[in-house]
């Protein structure tokens, strides 16, 4: 049979490292498969035409929440253009919710939950033929599943990120994420393996104009802090100009880690730590084993030895964090003059411990995706309408313009990091300026005529 899974991606750079294990398990039981991706930014009209062309008799897609509105959308009129194609969905946003997606999408013929490699080998194997409507098989050991990168893959990753994963699962139980959820045990591939198929990746770096961006995807790599480390000595000692992206726990940072990383070559790592909040209240509430003034040294020193690009994030909206708390949070992470700093925002995801928890923290949040909180029983809509500018000045100023000096400035004279960026997100409003504006110059004289 044809098979065609299609991605649809938040940006052009990125690309969808699940379909590629999932087209080889298609492959291996003797179907042909072909991956069609997309960005978001695309043509519903376009998007049709290529499958509508492709003539699949199976399209399988790939259901997230940056593109489960333009999915919902496109379903009917791919049936109508396909009238005999078999439509199987499958990926977190229609795991916790296969009964309402098919409720809205008669459509549909099959929805996978969870992780789909076997559940699509027992599918291709029967045709994908199935009497149930909604599969969920237990998977593999990850370390079983093969690597999912083919020859035919590597030509199209040219100023594209790299994406890779040497674990699934995740040990923490963070409750406003999916990772965190009971089912999702952690597993791990191997220090052999992983570093056997980050040098296949690495000895495609000829092909490509630039040197990659490697993103593992796992989400808390170090939580085996030797694993991790034999890792990062392995990469450290590898001959490549790639960068590898980590997601890392601050909690599992050890004296031995950052002894190893400050030798690091620079340019070769950056770690995404989320902080969260400073707080331990909102952290004990929200299931994250962290004492941030225990770990805040390690980042410290992480930071100031220069080797590794550290972005930090908080999320604004957590519960038992209010206004004032997130302010003292946004001048402790500055303070620290991280690479990237993002204030993120809470998110009521389908499947979460948060979202179960909406009405004892009187969370409201959009009914679609990207589901995010509007309010709850510490912040109010105007709350989070003030950090929402808030985070988009400290991406422009701090982020995209690297404007430090004149933002250290602002906040000695407005009592701190916070209390500038407010001035400011005021500023805008009054004058009519477009915080979206990642112009150096534009940036630079919005904040010259604002002091």
């Amino acid at each position: 049979m044809n098979a065609v899974l299609l991605g649809i991606n938040g940006r052009f750079s990125h690309t969808n490292l699940a379909l590629r294990y999932l087209r080889n398990e298609i492959r291996a039981a003797g179907h042909t498969a072909q991956i069609v991706e997309f960005d978001i930014t695309t043509r519903r009209q376009d998007v049709l035409e290529r499958l509508a062309l492709a003539q699949p008799q199976v399209l399988l897609l790939s259901v997230y929440v940056w593109n489960a509105l333009l999915i919902r959308l496109l379903l009917p009129d791919i049936r109508a253009l396909l009238p005999a194609c078999r439509l199987i969905l499958g990926g977190p946003e229609v795991s916790y919710s296969a009964a309402a997606w098919i409720e809205a999408h008669p459509e549909i013929d099959v929805i996978v939950t969870g992780h789909a490699e076997q559940a699509l080998r027992h599918l291709a194997a029967s045709g994908f033929e199935c009497e149930k409507r909604v599969v969920s098989v237990p998977n593999r050991s990850f370390a079983a599943i093969p690597f999912p990168y083919l020859e035919e893959d590597f030509a199209g990753l040219s100023h594209r990120y790299v994406y890779y994963e040497s674990s699934r699962g995740c040990p923490c139980s963070c409750s406003y994420c999916v990772s965190g959820r009971d089912d999702q045990a952690a597993d791990f591939r191997s220090v052999q393996m992983t570093c056997d198929e980050l040098q296949r990746i690495m000895s495609q770096e000829h092909r490509w104009p630039a040197p990659p961006i490697v993103k593992l995807v796992d989400r808390t790599f170090n939580a085996r802090p030797t694993r991790a480390r034999a890792i990062w000595r392995y990469l450290i000692g590898a001959e490549t100009n790639a960068t590898f992206h980590f997601e890392v726990h601050p909690a599992f940072l050890s004296d031995e880690d950052l002894e190893l990383l400050a030798g690091a070559p620079p340019g070769r790592f950056q770690f995404e730590i989320g902080v969260q909040s400073v707080h331990r209240a909102t952290l004990r509430s929200v299931g994250r084993a962290q004492n941030w003034q225990r770990v805040r040294p390690r980042v410290q020193r992480l930071i100031e030895a220069g080797t590794v690009a550290v972005h930090l994030d908080l999320i604004a909206g957590l519960p038992r964090e209010d206004i004032a708390q997130l302010a003292r949070s946004i001048d402790d992470i500055m303070a620290l003059k991280p690479t990237r700093f993002d204030l993120g925002f809470l998110k009521s995801l389908p499947g979460t411990a948060i979202r179960a928890q909406s009405e004892a923290n009187g969370q409201l949040a959009m009914r679609d995706p990207p589901y995010q909180v509007l309010q709850n029983r510490w912040l109010t809509l105007s709350d989070f309408s003030r950090l929402r500018r808030i985070g988009e000045l400290i991406d422009a100023l701090w982020n995209s313009c690297r404007l430090e000096a004149a933002v250290d400035a602002l906040a000695l004279q407005h009592g701190g990091y916070y209390g500038a960026f407010d001035m400011l997100q005021r500023r805008a409003g009054e004058i009519g300026y477009n915080l979206a504006t990642r112009q150096a110059h534009k940036v630079a004289a919005f904040l010259d005529a604002s002091r």
